[in-house]
C-alpha cells in the first residue's frame, strides 16, 4: 500500500455511531483528513499508525485487503474504533447524533 483517497469511518468511545470523513494518504508519509486536518502516517509489517499534526488522537490498526481496521487514543482518556476503506463509501451512523470529538480527537459539542 503506497497511500490514496480513503473514507475514514471514526467513532470516540466506541458506541456504533461512526463519523466518516474523507483521508488522503500521500506517498510522502504525510496525509490530509477534510476539511483541514494534516498529520503522519507510517506502516509496517501490514500494520499502520497515523497521528494529528495538531493531536490529540493517534490511530492504530490493520491493512486488510482494501481496508483498514483499529483503535484510535489521545492518550489523555479517549478510546475509540475505527475503519477505513478506500475511495467514498455509503455507510451512515446506526443512529443521529451529535458529534462531541472530531477525527484528531478535538472537542467540538457538548453531549
Amino acid at each position: 500500500m503506497s497511500g490514496g483517497a480513503w473514507t475514514l469511518h471514526y467513532d470516540w468511545n466506541c458506541t456504533g455511531n461512526y463519523d466518516e470523513a474523507q483521508m488522503m494518504l500521500n506517498g510522502d508519509g504525510t496525509f490530509t483528513v477534510q476539511p483541514s486536518e494534516t498529520g503522519e502516517w507510517v506502516i509496517n509489517e501490514g500494520k499502520i499508525m497515523f497521528r494529528f499534526d495538531t493531536g490529540p488522537a493517534v490511530y492504530s490498526g490493520d491493512i486488510i485487503d482494501l481496508a483498514m481496521v483499529g483503535i484510535s487514543s489521545t492518550f489523555q482518556g479517549l478510546n475509540g474504533c475505527w475503519y477505513a476503506q478506500t475511495g467514498s463509501s455509503t455507510a451512515t451512523a446506526v443512529e443521529p447524533h451529535k458529534t462531541e470529538y472530531n477525527v484528531a480527537g478535538k472537542k467540538v459539542n457538548s453531549p
